[in-house]
């Protein structure tokens, strides 16, 4: 069975706590202007982050789609030929 690859809304939620949780101690040390301006970029860096998974799950329901899209223009493919072949072996 294939494997799926798809990105959680749950681990980029995680990813962005664990980077806030991480930047907490520089934020500590900093006066009132420099951790704004500190939470400003972190808040931009996951939204980048967030905005880079979306995408990529996009392109990826994409690719799936169009497999999916192609296995069933074979399967009909297949159907037709194999209704082709019973007409030719009943044939005289």
């Amino acid at each position: 069975m294939a494997r799926r690859h798809a990105i959680r809304t749950p681990t980029i939620r995680t990813a962005a706590l664990a980077l806030s949780l991480l930047t907490m101690p520089l934020v500590a040390g900093c006066d009132d202007q420099s951790a704004e301006k500190t939470g400003q970029e972190i808040g931009r860096a996951v939204d980048q982050t967030a905005d880079r998974a979306g995408e990529a799950a996009k392109d990826a329901t994409a690719k799936a789609g169009q497999m999916l899209q192609n296995a069933g223009e074979a399967i009909q493919q297949k159907a037709r030929d194999a209704k082709q072949d019973i007409k030719e072996a009943e044939k005289p």
